[in-house]
């Protein structure tokens, strides 16, 4: 026999009494004695076959030696069925345990971060195309987010404007409720028709049941990574885009802040400094924040519109400002016109911090990526 027909069999019969030996370790205390000492014997005449090297015998050995192992341990039923669902189960802790302590999902629900980060956006489109039929819409839904919407009357009756609940612009019929996916123009009561869905009733007309009342495509907001480990070895730092606790936010329930929800804002103060906002500036103690990068951005770029003062803020006016205590941030929105941030309820303490964004993973466009 040649050598590696030789170093084959070596490789079937170390195996086999590997198993052998596992099985007689795993359960020779509770085991049947037949079958113990069948496994015992099997085991032992492998050996020998393989010390005298008598190849003609050493198959039927090392099948014996594999039938006695089996009885000591008999197979489980549905084998390939457990193994799955221990597949499952073991993905299912990892994937809990990663959230838990390192990193976490988040979806961005609002628009007070943009153009930065999304929330749920909208554009005018007046009927569907192509790609708004299945199959092709499935697609666009899976890897843009996006989808054709139509939103219809109800009920008969006049239209007119509830209010703003859940963060989206409202009409109502009756007792029936239409949210829009509306946007406004930067300080401003007009809706903004670039970034809304199309009206096609105004409030104060009458409108009839099945009557179209607006339509567009809806894209959903942007869904990111944060990095729940950093805060531990590092110190947050300014132009930080970061999630933090609304529990932990001073006054929430005069401000109409949900509770046990996540805010993302990217950090503007840092402890022991005092805030103000400036000629649509950042400035802290005196001196206008240039860096990092974004806090140019914010002023430079026509996309965004600079810090602005709010009536009724804290920060309401060119002269007033903020002080920022130690161990606590403070958060601003990158769309100051339309964000309910520190400068409406103040710094909030690091221990509301949960981490900083570091990646879009969904939807695929412009966004996706790291974060900045």
């Amino acid at each position: 026999m040649n050598f590696l027909a030789r170093r084959r069999w070596k490789k079937n019969v170390q195996q086999a009494q590997h198993v052998v030996r596992h099985a007689l370790n795993m359960r020779e205390d509770i085991a049947p004695a037949e079958h113990v000492a069948a496994a015992r014997a099997a085991d032992g005449r492998l050996e020998q076959c393989w010390a005298a090297r008598d190849w003609a015998a050493m198959e039927a050995a090392c099948e014996e030696a594999l039938a006695a192992a089996e009885q000591l341990l008999p197979p489980h039923p549905f084998p390939k069925w457990r193994e799955n669902v221990e597949v499952l189960v073991v993905a299912i802790a990892l994937a809990m345990a990663c959230r838990t302590y390192f990193i976490q999902p988040f979806k961005i629900p609002t628009g007070s971060m943009q153009p930065t980060l999304n929330g749920v956006t909208a554009t005018p489109q007046d009927g569907q195309r192509w790609y708004d039929r299945l199959p092709f819409n499935l697609v666009g839904l899976a890897l843009f987010g996006e989808r054709y919407v139509e939103v219809r009357a109800r009920n008969s009756g006049r239209l007119e404007y509830a209010g703003i609940v859940n963060d989206q612009f409202t009409y109502r019929i009756g007792l029936e409720l239409y949210p829009l996916r509306l946007a406004m123009l930067p300080d401003s009561a007009q809706v903004d028709p670039a970034r809304s869905m199309k009206l096609h009733a105004q409030p104060g007309e009458r409108v009839a049941k099945g009557q179209l009342i607006a339509s567009g495509r809806v894209r959903q907001g942007d869904h990111i990574f944060v990095n729940k480990v950093k805060y531990n070895y590092q110190r947050p730092r300014r132009g930080d885009i970061v999630v933090f606790d609304t529990n932990y936010i001073p006054g929430k329930e005069r401000l109409g802040i949900v509770p046990n929800s996540f805010y993302i804002k990217r950090l503007a103060g840092l402890p022991g400094e005092t805030i103000a906002i400036r000629g649509r500036h950042l400035v802290a103690d005196g001196v206008e924040i240039t860096a990092p990068e974004p806090f140019q951005r914010l002023v430079q770029d026509p996309q965004y519109h600079g810090y602005v003062t709010r009536p009724g803020a804290l920060l309401n006016a060119a002269e007033s400002e903020l002080p920022v205590g130690e161990k606590q941030f403070l958060p601003f929105g990158d769309n100051t016109y339309s964000s309910l941030d520190g400068r409406y309820f103040g710094p909030v303490t690091e221990q509301a911090l949960v981490g900083p964004s570091f990646f879009v993973y969904w939807p695929l466009g412009a966004h996706w990526g790291p974060t900045r």
